[in-house]
């Protein structure tokens, strides 16, 4: 190995040491805001976990799996291609999600660019209705976008549904200040402040903290005044 191979394989060492390795969050309880959660903070930074289209495939493939009650568009799974044009859609469809969210939560005007970004995924599909082979009308949506819209569609249906039925109320950003996670409290008393209790006992425990730091500050600074 030359100079320069072991310089590259110094730096890609040092990459892969300062990247978390981190699993895709699935505690929304909504695919849209699962979408939203794929930006999660590490370190105090933010932090996305779409650094690849691979990593979109691997998400949607667990998304699949975390809620198999949505409205899935009719399209070949196989014929999506994982490309660099689809990550940068999906990142536009999450930015709009997040802000329409943030609109509703922090009850600002509604953001007019982020609807439009919405309203053009929604119009990559139709409603459809087709026989079961017990002869009952089943309710489906097809896609005008077969390389794409099976992905996108049913994302931002998700959001169409939560933005227009959903109790508003129930959507909430998580508690903690250092999160920015989003959530739909599906909880029955609907009193659901955090997104995990391990973000909650990790605020609680900085609380903590900062009361103890603050208490052991007014302890020592009258002797420090004298």
């Amino acid at each position: 190995m030359d100079m320069e191979e072991r310089r590259s394989h110094s730096r890609s060492k040092i990459a892969q040491t300062h990247t978390p390795v981190m699993n895709f969050l699935f505690l929304s309880g909504v695919l849209a805001l699962d979408l939203v959660n794929t930006e999660v903070v590490v370190r105090g930074k933010r932090f996305d976990l779409f650094s690849s289209p691979g990593d979109v495939a691997r998400w949607w493939q667990e998304a699949i799996t975390h809620h198999p009650g949505e409205e899935y568009a009719r399209g070949e799974t196989q014929a999506i291609v994982w490309s660099q044009s689809l990550l940068e859609t999906m990142k536009r469809i999450r930015a709009a999600i997040r802000i329409m969210c943030t609109n509703l939560v922090e009850r600002q005007p509604l953001d007019r660019e982020a609807l439009t970004t919405l309203n053009a995924i929604l119009a990559m599909g139709y409603p459809a209705l087709e026989l079961s082979s017990e002869q009952e009308l089943i309710p489906t949506y097809h896609t005008r976008e077969a390389e794409q819209g099976t992905i996108l569609l049913p994302i931002v249906l998700s959001a169409f549904h939560l933005l227009t039925q959903a109790e508003k109320q129930r959507l909430h950003k998580c508690r903690n200040h250092r999160c920015i996670l989003f959530f739909y409290d599906g909880t029955k008393s609907a009193t659901r402040q955090w997104c995990s209790l391990e973000c909650m006992n990790r605020a609680r425990s900085l609380q903590h903290y900062k009361s103890v730091k603050k208490e052991r500050t007014d302890r020592t600074a009258p002797a420090q005044a004298s």
